[in-house]
Parts: C-alpha cells; sequence; structure tokens
C-alpha cells in the first residue's frame, strides 16, 4: 500500500468537510488539531507519513497533549479529529484500520454555558428588525431572511445543523406554529415558535416566492444563498449561517455565535418556566442529560441571566408587492 502523506491526505479531508457544509468554526478547528499533530511529528524528527505511524508514536503524542494542554476537553478535541482523519481514510479505502482506536482520550468535561447578554440580543434584534424594514429588493429578503434565522435560533432553539436542513414543509402553520427537526437518530420532533411568528413567515415567504420567480429558481429548501444580484441557490449552510454571525458580530462590536445565541434561548426557556423535560426535548438531547450548568449559573447570578422572549415584528413595507400592485 502506497505510503501517504499526511499533510496532503489531512488537507485533502478538510476539504471534504467543507464540501458536507461543515461550519467555518468546525472546519476551522479540524484542521488545527490535525495541523497539531503534523507539528509533534516534526518536533520529533518523524516523517509525516500514515504507514510509520506506530503506537508508541501515538502513546508519546498522547503524552505531549497531557503536558502542552491543561484542559481536558482541549487534548480531548485533538485526539478526537485525528480518529476522525483516520476513520475518513478508512471510509475511502485509503488505509485498512484506525491506529487512533488505541489512544485513550480524555474524558468529555461539560462546558459552562456562555450565552449572548439579553441587552446584546436585544441589539441584534433591533439592527436585524431594522435591516429588514429599511432594504429593498432583494436586499430586504436577505435582511427578512437574517431575521428568521434568529428566531430560529433565539425563539425556537434551532442548532445550525437543523437550520441548514429546513424545508417549506419544515414549519406547521397552525394557531401556534411550529418547526420540525428531523434528526438522523431519532424520531423527528417539533419544536414551538415565538406566538407572532406567522407574520413574519407569511412576509418572508412572498417575497421569497415572488424572488425566486424573478431569478427562474425553484427549490424546497425554506432559506436560500445568494449575491447581491439573484439567489444562487435553495439551502443555507451551517457554515453559512456562522459566516452570517461573524459578520453581525463585526458591525455590531459584539461576540455573537448561532451556539451562544442558542444557549441564550435556553436559559430563556428556564427562566420562562418551561418544564425541564420540554427543554430537553426541544434541545434534541436525551432525558438524562442535565441542565445544572444552566440552572447553577441562573441561581448563582440572577441579574446576569435575565432572558425574556422577544416579538416577531413584521419588517414595514417600503414597497408594494407585486401581489398588491396587481
Amino acid at each position: 500500500m502506497e505510503n501517504l502523506n499526511i499533510i496532503e491526505k489531512s488537507q485533502e479531508f478538510i476539504k471534504s468537510l467543507e464540501r458536507n457544509g461543515k461550519s467555518f468554526n468546525t472546519v476551522k478547528n479540524y484542521r488545527t488539531d490535525i495541523n497539531t499533530f503534523t507539528k509533534f511529528l516534526s518536533s520529533k524528527k518523524h516523517k509525516p507519513l500514515i504507514n510509520e505511524i506506530t503506537h508508541s508514536m501515538l502513546k508519546e503524542y498522547g503524552n505531549f497533549l497531557e503536558k502542552a494542554y491543561p484542559s481536558p476537553n482541549s487534548r480531548r478535541r485533538r485526539v478526537q479529529a485525528l480518529r476522525l482523519f483516520f476513520d475518513w481514510l478508512v471510509a475511502n479505502k485509503l488505509y485498512p484500520d484506525n491506529p487512533v482506536k488505541k489512544l485513550i482520550s480524555s474524558p468529555k468535561v461539560v462546558d459552562i454555558p456562555r450565552p449572548v447578554p439579553f441587552n446584546e440580543v436585544l441589539k441584534l434584534h433591533q439592527y436585524l428588525l431594522n435591516e429588514a424594514s429599511l432594504k429593498e429588493g432583494l436586499d430586504k429578503l436577505l435582511a427578512t431572511r437574517n431575521l428568521l434565522v434568529f428566531h430560529f435560533i433565539y425563539g425556537a432553539g434551532l442548532k445550525v445543523s437543523d437550520i441548514e436542513t429546513l424545508t417549506t414543509e419544515s414549519v406547521l402553520e397552525g394557531d401556534n406554529m411550529r418547526v420540525m427537526v428531523l434528526h438522523p437518530k431519532r424520531d423527528p420532533y417539533s419544536i414551538l415558535l415565538p406566538e407572532d411568528f406567522k407574520s413574519l413567515y407569511l412576509n418572508y415567504f412572498t417575497k421569497l416566492k415572488l424572488q425566486k420567480e424573478k431569478d427562474q429558481i425553484e427549490f424546497d429548501k425554506l432559506l436560500f444563498n445568494a449575491n447581491p444580484y439573484r439567489i444562487l441557490k435553495g439551502g443555507l449552510s451551517a457554515r453559512g449561517i456562522e459566516i452570517i454571525f461573524k459578520d453581525l458580530s463585526r458591525k455590531l462590536d459584539i461576540e455573537i455565535t448561532a451556539k451562544k445565541l442558542r444557549q441564550s434561548c435556553i436559559f430563556n426557556w428556564l427562566l420562562n418556566d418551561v418544564k425541564p423535560s420540554q427543554v430537553k426535548e426541544w434541545m434534541g438531547v436525551q432525558p438524562q442529560y442535565s441542565l445544572a450548568p444552566y440552572t447553577k449559573l441562573i441561581e448563582e447570578e440572577p441579574a446576569k441571566h435575565v432572558f425574556q422572549n422577544i416579538p416577531c415584528i413584521k419588517p414595514s413595507e417600503s414597497e408594494n408587492t407585486e401581489e398588491d400592485q396587481a
């Protein structure tokens, strides 16, 4: 079997993650974590050749991680990235087995939630609302799309991986609108959307339909990707969502990620007396999952963890739609 170069093949692995729509941060972390291993090999004068990796070499790498990274999660993440890289090699028939499985990783430690503070959540929402109200044409549709994404995360606690799979059939209409989440390893479940979500949703849906007709494009995804002139394709990847929040963070000079905004949503649920069992169901986690990291922070710093529901105010119309004109 050909003696593969780890650096070259790891770059192919990273590109495969990008093609599969992994978020910007996920791809960046995998690249960093695998580079840690290749830099280790270089520091020990080992060749970056896959067939020459031995168990003693991996054990030596484990010892290096113990000394270099005090955080168990940091050590665990780097081992996990290397393990998944070798899984990819095996799956693509580039290597017979995964030698990293014998490397013991550190136990997982639950991270402390770091939500976007409520005053910053309000600042973000007001900015998105203003953009959706003041823009025109395709820019208005894009701004309304971003406002919709905000409410899917802060209002319904969706993860970026949930949002990228949404179709026009995912939003269940009725007096109390819900969003359906399709999970690869469990039965589908639905999450209650904010009370006045319907007006925002219908406003977006009408604009999207008109723009699709204008650009002569059709798709069943609820969201879309576009350039300044036209819709490019249906669907908005997890990475695309992360890029949107990165741009918003820069514009507003506050740190916003989809993960932190989702944590703000979870605090809001708990503070509004949503039953823990219901919170866990909406989070998509098992019943034995512990909400202690959240409840502990609420008890210790109540003033710091105050969150409230935010209404889905429909953007004002600066121009009539084609239907109105007709």
